[in-house]
């Protein structure tokens, strides 16, 4: 089957605003830490709440597309998003800001295994590029999403982020309207055929594969929350630091679709290994840099950190090709959530050790994952193919 360009690119836009509705936190968190008088573990406590409930239930939703007929999630999970997370910058409080950054998630969770499920099955041969596209929706969204906080927050004030639903509302609609070419239902299996299955999951490499994972996001979400901090306890205004954290994400958007593209041709272990090893010296470098070597490291962290993000999500796919929204839903979801509890514990740290070097701690996470990432048995893209077909 040949990709299916035109529905690919309607859920990527889907994905970019999800994700940029997500990621207006760090530029608001530094401000209503001030308005609340919160600690750096309280600050943390929002950002992890945010990501376990929108990653640590993606398995469920992720089950459930494999079983049923789940296309109208896609829509829904964009609205919902934007909704919510437009509505954290008008909470009175620290406990609704809570809530609602909370409640937020679960747009994200119900979003994200269908989507790159639907994705999976439009790509064809060419899954790769294919979940290389979407994600770039996705870390477009991230970048973006500080950038559009500072703009809309800085000039109207906090309660501005409401403006979310101005992006979240039409391409919900769009999406809606589109629905039957979203609408792919996963291959019939039988009973027997899902015992089969599940005997015969890889669940060691598996385990590893989410460690990997998990890693790899505690180190991403972390730089994304903690970094505006750092650059402010510097003396950098926020504005100026959204727009350092914009260039170190958007740097990874772009790397996303090239480590895509080499991973259809050399294979996925290659490019999440390399990637992953990387990433700590030149995030190091970009810690004690100064003037323009700030930017210069951290467009090439970035690059490292995001270049085999979409590239985890196949090799799950591939791993599990009976169960691709459940595979789906572990990579975006139970992995990326455990690394949001790491941000609550980096926190903790930060309290503790300091802001500094609980970063400089973070940076080196990825070089463990790398390791890991070793052990994995790579599969040739094209074998993952023939098996799915």
């Amino acid at each position: 089957m040949n990709m299916k360009r035109l529905p690919i690119f309607l859920i990527m836009a889907g994905h970019l605003v999800v994700d940029l509705s997500q990621n207006i936190l760090p530029v608001i968190l530094p401000i209503q830490k001030a308005a609340f008088g919160l600690s750096y573990s309280q600050a943390g406590l929002v950002a992890t709440m945010l990501n376990v409930t929108s990653s640590m239930i993606q398995p469920i939703f992720g089950f459930i597309s494999d079983r049923r007929k789940t296309d109208w999630f896609i829509a829904l999970g964009v609205i919902w998003t934007a909704l919510l997370m437009g509505m954290s910058g008008l909470a009175p409080s620290y406990p609704l800001l809570l809530l609602s950054v909370t409640l937020a998630g679960f747009g994200t969770a119900a979003f994200h295994p269908r989507a790159s499920m639907t994705v999976n099955y439009l790509s064809g041969a060419r899954r790769g590029m294919g979940m290389a596209i979407y994600t770039l929706g996705g870390n477009l969204g991230f970048a973006l999403g500080p950038v559009f906080a500072a703009l809309v927050v800085l000039r109207w004030g906090v309660g501005s982020t409401a403006w979310l639903l101005a992006f979240g509302l039409p391409i919900s609609l769009i999406l809606y309207r589109w629905r039957g070419d979203l609408a792919i239902s996963p291959p019939p299996r039988t009973r027997k055929a899902g015992k089969i299955a599940w005997a015969q999951m890889p669940w060691v490499e598996l385990g590893a594969l989410v460690l990997v994972v998990a890693l790899r996001s505690w180190t991403y979400q972390g730089f994304i929350v903690y970094l505006p901090l750092l650059l402010q306890s510097k003396g950098v205004n926020l504005s100026v630091g959204s727009r350092l954290l914009f260039i170190f994400l958007l740097s990874g958007a772009i790397a996303g679709l090239l480590g895509g593209h080499l991973s259809d041709l050399w294979g996925r272990k290659k490019v999440i290994a390399g990637s992953l090893l990387l990433f700590p010296p030149l995030m190091l470098l970009a810690l004690k840099a100064s003037g323009l070597w700030v930017p210069l490291f951290l467009a090439l962290s970035g690059t490292m950190l995001l270049a085999g993000f979409s590239v985890i999500i196949v090799f799950a796919q591939e791993m599990m090709p009976g169960s691709v929204g459940l595979a789906s839903g572990l990579m975006l979801g139970l992995a990326f959530g455990t690394g949001g509890v790491g941000v609550f514990l980096s926190g903790l740290m930060a309290d503790a050790i300091g802001l500094e070097k609980s970063m400089t701690i973070l940076a080196l996470m990825p070089l463990l994952a790398g390791l890991l990432a070793l052990t994995l048995k790579d599969r040739h893209p094209r074998e993952s193919a023939d098996q799915r077909a």
